[in-house]
């Protein structure tokens, strides 16, 4: 298969290197993109390729980049007359995920979500949520690799709807020991903050120095969380308990 992707973040870039493990041809766009971007491409095989040139040989097209630049990536996808499968692998809620799907009329659009770390091999598995009618087709894509696709339901949104349950989970339990270590600094009591992280499920209280760890990733986190919030609001819950730790992010990347 030939396959574009936009584009090689951290998460973008491992995806893609698996691909090409698999024996997969895998282009990207470097036009505008940072040195970093540059160094992860090469690294994991890809070649770097025009937008029109990469989307339009391209069976397969790979959307991983943060949430706020998703719909914008489907839309110019899109634009240039895409008709193959479409694997929109950022964490949406269901009204972003719908705009994204109306952007490509004539693809075939495959939901997908991540869980877990960059595909490395390591002891943690990834697993790649895929959901619509080309989901198994998809899956195939990274057959014997160190990412373990999932096949969660025919429909689109179900893959975004597992990724968005871990995610909350996950990294809003991130979110409180941010605020927990803040509330402890702020009272210098953080020695006995981190006495307990030998309880059940409080080894993220191990390390004082997570908030600051955490804020390389806090401005792609925190619309992740705006997402999240409109999630839980589809399905008639709490979207605003999202919202609230949405505002551990965007103080600790300011």
């Amino acid at each position: 298969m030939r396959i574009a992707v936009f584009h090689p973040g951290a998460m973008g870039s491992r995806l893609a290197a698996q691909l090409v493990a698999a024996g997969h041809e895998v282009h990207w766009d470097p036009e505008g993109r940072s040195p970093a971007s540059v160094e992860r491409a090469e690294a994991a095989g890809l070649i770097g390729t025009p937008f029109a040139d990469a989307v339009g040989a391209a069976d397969a097209v790979l959307c991983s980049c943060a949430p706020q630049g998703a719909v914008d990536v489907a839309a110019r996808v899109g634009a240039a007359g895409f008709t193959g499968i479409y694997i929109e692998a950022n964490p949406l809620s269901p009204s972003s995920l719908r705009k994204a799907q109306e952007a490509l009329p004539d693809a075939t659009f495959v939901d997908a979500g991540v869980l877990g770390p960059p595909p490395v091999g390591g002891p943690l598995p990834t697993h790649l949520m895929l959901s619509g009618s080309a989901a198994q087709q998809v899956a195939e894509f990274w057959a014997g690799t160190a990412l373990t696709p999932m096949v969660v339901g025919a429909e689109v949104g179900a893959a975004s709807a597992a990724k968005a349950a871990y995610a909350l989970y996950n990294k809003g339990k991130a979110a409180l020991a941010v605020l927990a270590f803040q509330l402890a600094e702020k009272h210098g009591v953080t020695d006995a903050l981190t006495a307990q992280h030998v309880r059940l499920d409080a080894e993220a209280l191990k390390d004082p120095g997570l908030p600051d760890n955490l804020r390389r990733v806090a401005w792609r986190w925190g619309p992740e969380f705006d997402e999240l919030g409109e999630t839980l609001d589809a399905a008639g819950l709490e979207g605003d308990a999202a919202r609230a730790l949405r505002q551990v992010w965007t103080k600790l990347s300011q």
